[in-house]
């Protein structure tokens, strides 16, 4: 009678620690999904966050571009005669930075870093101005030559639908 006795309490024992098990891998299971949803919250928080960083050093580079622009003009203006060398200069520094700003954001949107969605339908505009528009096309996107790759690379992606 004790090897039943002793066979019921293993047989117990052993469903007892079934029941533990299930329940935990239950409570694991919710924590993992808690988890998850916290760590893609923390993504698309630190995706917004990029996108407000490009968004600002975009805008930062085209007020600096406009006030390049203001200052070449009033000196124009105000010494038609003088060497504008400088404020051509300035002017040039202050174009090829809001480039590299545009650069950058099209570098994290090919490396998958931001929204492609939410950066294609705020930025498709501008990058298709820059590279088709822009007075200054043929000095910084011709295909071969451009240290753009990334704009090149985005708007061929956006803008030739045969590939």
């Amino acid at each position: 009678m004790s090897n039943y006795i002793i066979d019921g309490l293993a047989v117990l024992i052993s469903l007892l620690a079934l029941i533990i098990t299930l329940i935990d891998s239950k409570n694991r299971k919710k924590e993992i999904r808690e988890a998850d949803k916290k760590a893609e919250r923390a993504i698309k928080l630190s995706e917004g966050n990029i996108e407000l960083t490009i968004r600002n050093s975009i805008s930062e580079g085209r007020h600096r571009m406009n006030s390049a622009i203001k200052d070449l003009t009033n000196f124009k203006n105000l010494y038609p005669d003088k060497d504008q060398k400088v404020f051509i200069k300035l002017f040039y520094s202050a174009l090829e930075d809001l480039l590299n700003h545009y650069e950058r954001g099209c570098m994290l949107y090919l490396d998958d870093k931001i929204d492609k969605d939410r950066f294609r339908i705020e930025y498709i505009s501008e990058i298709r101005n820059l590279v088709e528009k822009g007075e200054y096309k043929e000095k910084y996107f011709p295909a071969h030559t451009s240290k753009y790759k990334a704009i090149l690379k985005v708007y061929n992606e956006w803008e030739n639908h045969e590939k």
